[in-house]
This record gives C-alpha cells, sequence and structure tokens, in this order.
C-alpha cells in the first residue's frame, strides 16, 4: 500500500554532529558504509560531511552515509543511524523563534520519539557546499543597572550568574530528549521539550562573547511571553538584598563569596 494511504509516516532517524535529526524514508535511497578512503562511496558518489555542511565539526570517520535523492544527489555522511520508524503519533514540536534564519530554512519542526528529540530536517534544501548554514546573531547585550531584588544564583562555565525570581518558570535537570542545535548555534547550546513547549537553551557565557556549552541544570525563564532557558553546572541558591562592586552589572550578596553578574533578559529578549 503506498505510504499516504497507509497512513504511516516512515522516517529514517540519524544522529550528526551531536544533533539528532529525522528525514522523511521516502528522500533516501541508500544507507551505507563508505569506502576504505572515508571519501567516497562505491567509488562513483563523493561523500560530504552533515556535520560540516551544517556549519559543525567533522564526524569522526567511519561513520554511515545517507544518500539522499536529490538532485543532484547528495551522500552525506552521519555519526550514526538510529532506526527507521512510524512517526506518525508522535509528539511534534514547531521550532521556536530566534534560532537564526539558515536554521529556519532547513527545519521547522521536531519530532519526540522513546524519549528522544530529532529535527526534522528536509532534504530538498540541504546545503550541497559547507559554508551555507550561519548561527544566529547574538541580541544585544544588556546588564542590570541596579540592585535586583530577590534572586537565584547559579553558576555556569566557572562563573557566577543571577535572575530575579519574577522571571523563573523553574529549574530542572537537562534530560535524554534533549538536542543539540546543529553548527555552532550561537549562545543557543541546543532545544529541550518541557511542558509541551520547545525551549531554547542559552548559555550565558556565551552570551558574554564566550562558546556555549550544555550543562546539568536549566533555570527555564519566561520574559514577556516568550520561554528560555538557562544552562547551569550548579544551583547556588536564592538571596535577597545585593550590592553593586561598581563593575557594569555585578552584585555581591551576604553569603556568596564571589561577584554575581546579572544579565537584563527583559530588555534582551522583549
Amino acid at each position: 500500500m503506498p505510504l499516504f494511504e497507509s497512513g504511516r509516516r516512515l522516517c529514517l532517524l540519524l544522529e550528526a554532529g551531536g544533533t539528532r535529526f529525522s528525514v522523511e524514508a521516502t528522500s533516501v535511497t541508500e544507507v551505507a558504509a563508505p569506502d576504505p578512503d572515508q571519501t567516497s562511496l562505491r567509488g562513483v558518489l563523493e561523500v560530504q560531511d552533515l556535520s560540516v555542511l551544517l556549519g559543525g565539526d567533522p564526524e569522526p570517520t567511519p561513520g554511515m552515509v545517507v544518500v539522499l535523492d536529490v538532485s543532484p544527489t547528495l551522500a552525506v555522511r552521519v555519526s550514526a543511524v538510529v532506526e527507521v520508524a512510524d512517526v506518525t503519533r508522535a509528539v511534534h514540536f514547531v521550532l521556536p523563534s530566534g534560532l537564526g534564519d539558515s536554521l529556519a530554512a532547513l527545519s521547522h519542526s521536531a519530532v519526540m520519539h522513546k524519549g528522544r528529540l530529532y529535527l526534522e530536517l528536509g532534504a530538498d534544501v540541504l546545503p550541497h557546499e559547507p559554508g551555507v548554514v550561519t548561527p544566529p546573531p547574538l541580541p544585544t547585550l544588556h546588564l542590570f543597572g541596579f540592585p535586583p531584588e530577590r534572586s537565584l544564583v547559579f553558576e555556569s562555565q566557572g562563573r557566577l550568574f543571577g535572575l530575579p525570581l519574577p522571571f523563573i518558570s523553574q529549574v530542572v535537570m537537562r534530560g535524554e530528549s534533549f538536542s543539540a542545535l546543529p553548527g555552532r548555534g550561537g549562545a543557543i547550546a541546543g532545544l529541550m521539550p518541557h511542558g509541551q513547549v520547545l525551549w531554547p537553551l542559552y548559555s550565558v557565557p556565551a552570551l558574554l562573547g564566550g562558546r556555549a556549552a550544555a550543562e546539568d541544570f536549566l533555570v527555564l525563564a519566561e520574559v514577556e511571553g516568550r520561554t528560555l532557558g538557562l544552562c547551569a553546572s550548579r544551583v547556588i541558591g536564592v538571596y535577597p538584598r545585593f550590592d553593586p562592586t561598581g563593575n557594569p552589572g555585578e552584585f555581591t550578596v551576604s553569603g556568596v563569596p564571589d561577584p554575581i553578574l546579572f544579565v537584563d533578559l527583559w530588555r534582551m529578549f522583549s
């Protein structure tokens, strides 16, 4: 029975560059191991690294090769092929805004299968050469100019940050459902479904110009109706009465030995 008559939606689930992807099975013509030289398939098709095509780092070889039914034919190396699955009844998510125009052109949605998130990738819109996919621009940085009220203090990449309690929705652990974004996602470490919504997870050090890194804890925040998460390696606690240090956005509080930086999410994301 044809695919559309059966009601099934078969997809190939795969991993590349730390991101999980879902590609419709009708777009895949072959899955095979690469030739010994790691750069070709059967000496005919040149193999492109999917992670590199999407702006990331090369995959460890050998990986697997997925041949896509596009014009011209595209053979991509991936780190792993997970399975072929019917995702008709799986939970689907629309990707949130702010992930960058390049990613928006490649994927509009994601699917949850067996507790893990897969970005739905359109084979016909994949680039055939690297350099097309770019990270989203960093939002303009704003820091607190006045002592914050009662706030949560957390650590990320060895530095302390604070967020006023009115912004905080919940603090959760990063789970198996988390998926990194393809390429170098700017300040966004990845996406995680929570409460029927996809949360973009920002790394505060990356907002300051450093690198984005997924960490064990997520501080979930709501800013003017927009949901986002902040990555944290450690949650210190809730404190009142902060005192300025004289440096922009930096404050101290009794019981915490190091200064705490407050990023003004309301001005950055509202």
